[in-house]
């Protein structure tokens, strides 16, 4: 029988309903145990400062705690389904060692706000994470974009040619991309950096809680300051916080499309580096980008965690149990972004182009529109000029592409230099 911190008298529902109240909390709160120890600390700390707990008290349970984190993090403390989550496990431990003194650990506080102040510190370590790999991927399309800063590609719209176009061009589009994510995501993190513990079950206590204290200890730039909007926000942030991770997993799915694309036998335009490609089962000629496509899918993971959160907060004020579902959309959609993109950086350095084919797409069509402005130039009104390039045989619009006097941020005026210093910014700031 799972042990319940509210069972006072052992006469708990069935091992079923047990299961079914607490359905994978344990395995999830395993990402949350050491954020709800060092909150647990600061808690404490703050309870010293008010005098509920003495400065002997405080020294041994301190020095409980941190042992616990100590074992926990070696494999020698094991957050089994022995216990209905990982706060009743730091309670029950406390109180084994200490008696009557771990009983006292959790005055001023219910397990509402000491789960939002967990994930809060889970989220703020992951969204940290998050950001410096798409820094990483970001400085990947960049470096990327320099070295082939020149080189020719066919440029498309509707899966149609279009222009001239640049292999710069198309890895910087995606340097680009990736540094907004950077911004966003800081912008997130700041967002949801408020302490919500000392709030309790969403009205306070009785007591004078030195929550500045804990915000301080914990690294928290202001408090969360209202109690009940402490539980309303549950599932809000976490909703903000998603929406920002599939920013990077949007941009993911194009890349990974456009890989898919030019890796093909039609297009023929790429390589990358065989340890990205799987074999058939089947047939012997075949190499797979499976690891592409996959990248792509895991959109769609995110996308229906997303969702799922979206439908399970539509809520009245105050806390539900609902809420604790929320955890799950939070930790699955952070491993899902997680492991994509550390595929991303060495991906794409493995990047080879195959420049006398990319090159050869640029037929004669393809410049017309060059040809169009090359009379705009001389004074001809635009529409005239493109009714005159439309008529023409296509012979009498061939022109070189026109590498000078394009406009900022096009092919061939990339002004790298100003995205190398935005990054160059980025990165002093994380």
């Amino acid at each position: 029988m799972t042990k319940k911190l509210w069972d006072t008298n052992n006469n708990s529902s069935s091992d079923q309903i047990s299961r079914f109240l607490s359905s994978d909390d344990i395995e999830l709160d395993k990402f949350l145990f050491t954020y709800d120890i060092d909150a647990t600390i600061a808690h404490i700390n703050a309870l010293s400062n008010i005098k509920i707990i003495k400065k002997t008290e405080l020294s041994k349970l301190k020095k409980s705690l941190k042992q616990l984190r100590k074992e926990f993090i070696n494999g020698k403390f094991e957050l089994t389904n022995d216990y209905e989550d990982c706060h009743s496990a730091i309670e029950f431990f406390l109180t084994n060692e200490h008696g009557d003194l771990g009983k006292k650990v959790h005055t001023g506080r219910s397990r509402n706000d000491q789960v939002a102040i967990a994930m809060r510190l889970f989220a703020k370590d992951q969204l940290l994470s998050v950001k410096n790999i798409n820094i990483k991927i970001a400085e990947s399309f960049l470096e990327m974009a320099q070295k082939h800063s020149n080189d020719s590609m066919p440029g498309y719209t509707h899966m149609q040619r279009a222009m001239p176009s640049s292999w710069g061009l198309w890895f910087s589009a995606y340097a680009e991309s990736f540094m907004d994510n950077v911004d966003l995501i800081s912008y997130t993190s700041d967002w949801i950096n408020n302490n919500p513990l000392g709030t309790a079950a969403g009205y306070g206590v009785k007591l004078p809680l030195d929550r500045k204290s804990v915000s301080e200890e914990l690294g928290f730039n202001r408090l969360q300051l209202n109690s009940m909007y402490v539980q309303n926000s549950r599932g809000k942030y976490e909703m903000q916080i998603l929406s920002a991770l599939k920013q990077p997993m949007f941009d993911v799915r194009k890349f990974s499309w456009d890989m898919s694309l030019f890796l093909s036998q039609e297009f023929n335009l790429l390589k990358i580096n065989k340890k990205y490609l799987t074999g058939s089962s089947i047939m012997p000629n075949k190499n797979n980008p499976d690891v592409i496509e996959l990248l792509r899918a895991n959109y769609a993971i995110l996308a229906g965690q997303s969702s799922e959160l979206e439908n399970l907060i539509s809520l009245p004020s105050g806390y539900h149990r609902d809420l604790q579902l929320t955890k799950k959309s939070l930790v699955e959609s952070f491993q899902t972004v997680m492991k994509s993109l550390e595929i991303l950086p060495d991906l794409i350095k493995s990047i080879v182009i195959d420049k006398e084919l990319s090159n050869s797409f640029i037929d004669d069509e393809m410049r017309m529109t060059d040809r169009v402005y090359d009379l705009v130039a001389k004074g001809t009104p635009f529409r005239d000029a493109y009714n005159i390039i439309k008529s023409s045989e296509v012979s009498d619009a061939v022109t070189k592409v026109n590498k000078t006097n394009s406009s900022e941020g096009s092919p061939f005026n990339l002004n790298l230099d100003k995205l190398q210093k935005r990054l160059n910014k980025q990165k002093k700031l994380k």
